[in-house]
């Protein structure tokens, strides 16, 4: 699969779960922001840069913490970007803005002293050539921010989800953020793209699932979605039957704890 057809499978996926992608059950994208903006050390006056902002989570708490500084969140998502545009107005916040852009467009030149990525380099094949074009938009002295999953992270249930995929048919090729779970592979990362002074740190957001209707709601609600676009009308709700049944059966035998663990690293222009 070349570049583009994984970005147009991507667009579709988040065009998609746009409306519900802020759905309660996937807390760890609220809590990831607020650690994304404490890691930032935003100073008054920043430019800060917010990559894949999807509906703005990490754009609006750095433009809340900070009113003085200037943010400006992209995605390639109309739809994630409109519910973006929405939250700002609720918000009253003036000093944020949002575009419709793709890692591709990124020609700002230095002109960032901040820029933010949450769960999103890992969605194209050429990681390092991302994060260095990341780098090029930020000033000398400025930082990048980014987030990922850590290794474990959403098992068992995703494993359950990935058997009854193949079973229903198709291929389950590996989570992209597994090459970059790890503290030392995301650190890696960093270093490769010319960000030798690089610092990570894991953070727990986990918690206990209510049932498993909890886990279908954020199988729904977030990129999943895009793998359940290719069952046929027929299947879905036959694999959505099977697939509770077995995520009920995992509560059951004591597996409620959703692991969610995300690695933050800052890295230094």
């Amino acid at each position: 699969m070349d570049r583009s057809e994984i970005e147009a499978r991507v667009l579709a996926t988040f065009d998609a779960v746009a409306e519900g992608y802020d759905h309660p059950a996937a807390s760890w994208f609220d809590r990831t922001a607020q650690a994304i903006t404490d890691a930032a050390a935003l100073a008054p006056g920043m430019e800060v840069l917010d990559l894949a902002t999807g509906t703005g989570k990490v754009a609006l708490a750095l433009a809340a913490r900070e009113p003085s500084a200037r943010v400006l969140g992209i995605d390639l998502s109309s739809g994630m970007l409109a519910q973006a545009e929405r939250k700002a107005r609720a918000l009253g916040l003036s000093n944020v803005e949002f575009a419709q852009a793709s890692f591709d467009d990124l020609n700002y030149g230095p002109r960032f002293d901040l820029a933010t990525c949450s769960f999103g380099v890992f969605f194209v094949p050429h990681m390092v050539e991302t994060l260095t074009r990341f780098a090029a938009q930020v000033r000398p002295g400025g930082r990048v921010v980014l987030s990922t999953f850590c290794l474990g992270s959403f098992s068992p249930f995703n494993d359950a989800f990935f058997q009854l995929y193949r079973e229903f048919g198709f291929e389950t090729p590996t989570p992209p953020w597994i090459s970059i779970a790890t503290q030392e592979t995301f650190s890696d990362l960093f270093r490769a793209a010319g960000l030798p002074h690089v610092r990570v740190t894991e953070h727990d957001f986990g918690f206990d699932l209510a049932d498993e209707h909890a886990w279908w709601d954020i199988v729904y609600n977030a990129g999943y979605r895009g793998m359940l676009q290719r069952l046929s009308e027929q299947a879905a709700p036959l694999f959505k039957e099977r697939h509770l049944e077995a995520i009920s059966s995992l509560m059951q035998q004591g597996q409620r704890r959703l692991d969610v663990r995300v690695l933050i690293a800052v890295g230094n222009r």
